[in-house]
């Protein structure tokens, strides 16, 4: 029985979207209406990457289909994976998911590797390249951080922390809208980008990038940029090296200013407040250690010295003595 992918991100069909592509269209090698992958690309039928768990590129693309005693047949060809709604996988499961770089962006066509219990090699082996989704954006929000990044519940409560949703049931619900200073602040560029930019769609951050990065709900928003889950990810980020490696990031809004804070120096100049200076930089207590260590090895020399030379004074004394005893 074909495997149609693990629970909470199952296979999808996806043959009506790819067949609905414009100035696609190709036959492929068996006779098969189809679409191109990319130009120049493959031609594939249109139920490619649809329904169940399969090796789809071993069956339907080309670069796949070489001889392997000639040539290097890629390792994704031997993978199976499929095409899976976003939206149920982000929320209901931990699969990793990517959006399909090879069809328009207007298609939000995703698929998964993980899901199918197999190895993405495929995404190993390109360069990512994150693509903003048209005039419609998604951006996902980190986390809660009043009054930058809240939800606010029916009955007008407003959820600004963590301690007020502990299981995240209120944050992984796309239906309680966020709202804040930043997602204020995005509307207003929507709105002065006249038309430009027709709507961003708020959304949480992935279960899968969650896990990956359970120490910071902000990393694990980057990563669904760059795996292209979302278009953006709206909050107060730290541009970090690992961060930058992973996608960009616009312009600072907002610095945070890092500052050393020591006592304000002395202004008395007096003899003995200068004298006592030079104690301060250990305590009383530390300073009789010392002075302890110094005594004692001070001791302990003249104690070692003296028995020095006690023994070669009675050295000498025997020598002496021995030698007058030698008969002439």
């Amino acid at each position: 029985m074909l495997s149609t992918g693990n629970e909470g991100c199952n296979c999808i069909n996806q043959t009506s979207v790819l067949a609905s592509l414009q100035n696609r269209d190709c036959t492929t090698a068996t006779g098969q209406p189809g679409v191109y992958l990319n130009l120049g690309g493959s031609c594939v039928a249109y139920d490619y990457g649809s329904s169940a768990c399969l090796q789809h590129d071993f069956i339907h693309d080309l670069t796949c289909q070489a001889d392997a005693s000639t040539t290097a047949v890629p390792p994704y060809c031997f993978q199976t994976w499929c095409y899976v709604n976003a939206n149920s996988c982000r929320k209901n499961s931990d699969e990793k998911i990517k959006k399909t770089e090879y069809f328009s962006p207007s298609n939000d066509i995703f698929y998964s590797y993980s899901t199918c219990n197999s190895t993405d090699y495929f995404s190993q082996g390109i360069d990512s390249k994150s693509v903003v989704g048209g005039l419609n954006v998604t951006a996902s929000i980190p986390d809660y951080q009043y009054p930058m990044m809240r939800k606010q519940l029916p009955d007008g409560t407003f959820i600004d922390d963590g301690k007020d949703d502990s299981d995240n049931t209120y944050y992984f619900d796309d239906t309680i809208p966020f709202s804040g200073v930043y997602i204020d602040y995005m509307n207003s560029i929507v709105q002065l980008s006249k038309g430009d930019i027709q709507n961003v769609t708020f959304t949480h951050t992935s279960r899968a990038s969650s896990k990956q990065y359970p120490s910071s709900s902000f990393t694990a928003a980057v990563q669904d940029v760059e795996n292209g889950l979302v278009d953006m990810a709206v909050g107060p980020f730290w541009i970090t090296g690992q961060r930058l490696k992973m996608t960009t990031f616009t312009v600072p809004l907002l610095y945070d200013k890092t500052v050393l804070v020591i006592p304000k120096p002395g202004q008395k100049r007096s003899l003995a407040y200068q004298t006592q200076k030079v104690f301060e930089p250990f305590t009383a207590g530390l300073w009789a250690v010392v002075i302890a260590i110094v005594l004692a090895a001070a001791l302990l020399s003249v104690w070692f010295s003296d028995r020095k030379m006690a023994a070669k004074k009675r050295y000498g004394m025997q020598l002496k003595l021995d030698q007058s005893r030698r008969p002439p």
